[in-house]
């Protein structure tokens, strides 16, 4: 915990059951739509005291700073599961979608990662503003060629076609890689972060 933190969002409230006593937690696990506006903020205030403490200090980033402070920052990892139940509230929706462009833009330096997944790519889901600050996507099969594009980007309708059980797409530099995915028993999830 000292070295990695994870903050997740779970509106579902039944999909991280295994983690609620992690010791890597962040905080508890977030299942609000206001609870995880106040999260999104907590993390854009977090990265901007870090590159305050970077500038105090002469570090572009969390690994130079690391390497010169007495007591280590965390990288923190934010995971934000089922996204687009959030986007049906259209206040939500904004304040949530300027938290993320910020991070997104500026916060990998400060050692503050993003992963946002969805079941509904829909464009006004993941909208132009979310993939443009998130450079890094995964695509496991999707419904339609229109769904694929939405995650991959341009005319990349190939995530209609995948096999399925982790098969999957990973874009993260222009560069289109068709990958295998880890299934790990939820035993062994549980076995691992004790």
């Amino acid at each position: 915990p000292a070295y990695f933190q994870v903050a997740l969002v779970d509106p579902k409230r039944v999909t991280f059951p295994e983690f609620e006593a992690m010791r890597w937690l962040y905080e508890p696990i977030v299942k609000t739509k206001e609870d995880a506006i106040s999260l999104m903020e907590r993390l854009v205030v977090e990265m901007e005291d870090r590159y305050s403490r970077f500038e105090r200090s002469r570090c572009s980033n969390l690994t130079a700073y690391n390497q010169k402070a007495s007591t280590p920052l965390p990288r923190i990892l934010c995971i934000f599961d089922e996204y687009a139940d959030f986007m049906a509230d259209k206040d939500a929706a904004k304040v949530l979608e300027q938290s993320i462009q910020r991070l997104g833009a500026m916060a990998r330096a400060a050692g503050i990662h993003l992963i946002i997944a969805t079941q509904r790519p829909e464009a006004k889901v993941v909208t132009p503003l979310i993939r443009s600050n998130l450079p890094g996507r995964v695509a496991l099969r999707t419904a339609s060629d229109a769904d694929s594009a939405i995650i991959l980007g341009g005319r990349h309708g190939e995530a209609a076609n995948l096999l399925g059980k982790g098969d999957l797409f990973y874009d993260g530099s222009g560069t289109l890689q068709r990958l295998q995915s880890l299934f790990a028993l939820p035993e062994t999830v549980t076995n691992l972060i004790r």
